[in-house]
């Protein structure tokens, strides 16, 4: 007998007694599908949250200063910036981060909304490994100029206006008694950045009461929003990027020690510097163990499920004794008989594999869709599934198949 007839028989046997074979299968389709799920859904969160640490410049070192202890002395001036770029080694860029808020108007629609804004330089477009989705950063002869130039984030972009694209659109922002139309130069991913800093939509809007207005993000020159607040230039954060190869750790360190001997302060807490870069590190170890470690739990199943082919393959050797009997009395060989059990187990596994795929697979989309994420399933997860599926078959069926090769004609033959 060649596999083929095996093939044959197993699909024969399976579909006469279905019911029974369902149900040998549900532990590995419960397992096959919860792992598919957990790993799929899981890949994708991380991937979404390492997305997001990127946009928020993970190739930069954010350099803070302590505003709960820090005296006005103590901020971070636009000299402290241009003496960071020329004095600290292994610096390419910096810009500062002001904080300021305003109220807004877009010009095309006449819609009110409340503005979070952030001051930088033109070096911030390099905190941004993508750059402007549309249009451009504001450039240096801008920044000097204080023009009233803006480049606003994407999601803001759609909330604002209704879609993406909105480069050469005007917005019209007032703060502090003075107003300043400014046109959009530019579209990109610094919505996360911005929540990173205290600015998400949700809690601007708990901040100013105004949460029937809609709250957008712009990136302008800080001396031109200086010029709109009229307020000192004080600065709490900074962004620098160091040159390539660079050690983000020593450049945050240097640049944290420049400051505590630029403005005589060396207390230990009052300036921090975070690698951003870390922070993707940290979220693919928590994600990719806490799944590994929940994808074992669920594999549990798979082994109680290989446990349930098992017995009912011992079941259905019992079954079909007179059938063994018959074929080694007339000269089916053990490996024969070894081989037909063999293949019936793997394909129980295999299908109920192929269905808890399905399932795994729509399961992963379903839980993903409710989080507004995609799932990460490759073709090597599903590889993986499949034969495992086939192993837990081969190995819990050896043993059925090895008792009912062993078998005596004689004494199968005599059984009822």
């Amino acid at each position: 007998m060649n596999i083929s007839e095996s093939f044959k028989i197993a699909i024969k046997c399976i579909r006469a007694n279905w019911m029974r074979s369902l149900l040998t299968m549900l532990g590995i389709i419960i397992g096959i599908s919860s792992v598919i799920m957990i790993i799929g859904a899981g890949t994708g969160v991380r991937d979404y949250i390492v997305s997001l640490i990127e946009d928020m410049g993970a190739n930069a070192v954010l350099v803070s200063v302590d505003t709960t202890q820090a005296q006005d002395s103590d901020y971070i001036t636009l000299d402290d910036i241009d003496n960071i770029k020329k004095r600290v080694s292994g610096i390419d860029h910096c810009s500062p981060m002001m904080m300021g808020f305003a109220n807004a108007t877009i010009d095309s629609t006449a819609t009110e909304a409340t503005a979070m804004i952030i001051g930088a330089n033109a070096d911030i477009q390099f905190i941004f490994p993508d750059g402007a989705k549309y249009g451009r950063f504001f450039t240096e002869e801008e920044y000097n100029a204080a023009n009233p130039v803006a480049v606003i984030g994407t999601e803001s972009a759609k909330t604002a206006f209704g879609y993406e694209d909105v480069v050469g659109e005007y917005i019209t922002v007032s703060s502090s008694g003075s107003t300043m139309k400014m046109r959009v130069c530019g579209v990109a991913d610094i919505d996360s950045l911005v929540n990173s800093m205290g600015g998400g939509s949700s809690s601007l809007g708990e901040m100013f009461q105004t949460s029937d207005k809609p709250t957008i993000a712009i990136f302008v020159p800080c001396t031109t929003l200086t010029q709109l607040t009229g307020a000192a230039p004080t600065v709490s954060s900074v962004f620098v990027v160091g040159e390539e190869d660079a050690d983000n750790n020593a450049i945050g360190n240097a640049t944290v020690n420049y400051l505590k001997a630029a403005h005589g302060n060396f207390s230990d807490n009052l300036y921090t510097a975070q690698d951003m870069a870390t922070y993707v590190e940290l979220v693919d170890i928590i994600v990719s163990v806490l799944t590994a470690f929940i994808a074992c739990v669920g594999a549990i199943s798979l082994i109680v499920g290989g446990i349930g082919v098992m017995n009912i393959m011992l079941v259905s050797v019992t079954e079909r004794t007179r059938e063994i009997g018959i074929r080694k009395s007339l000269g089916a060989k053990t490996k024969t008989i070894t081989l037909q059990f063999l293949t019936e187990s793997i394909i129980l596994c295999l299908i109920g594999g192929i269905i808890g795929l399905i399932i795994g697979i729509s399961g992963a989309y379903l839980a993903c869709s409710i989080i507004d994420i995609k799932p990460n399933i490759n073709i090597g997860i599903i590889s993986i599934a499949l034969l495992f599926s086939c192993g837990v078959g081969l190995f819990f069926g050896i043993y059925p198949a090895r008792k009912a090769a062993k078998m005596s004609p004689i004494d199968a033959l005599r059984r009822e």
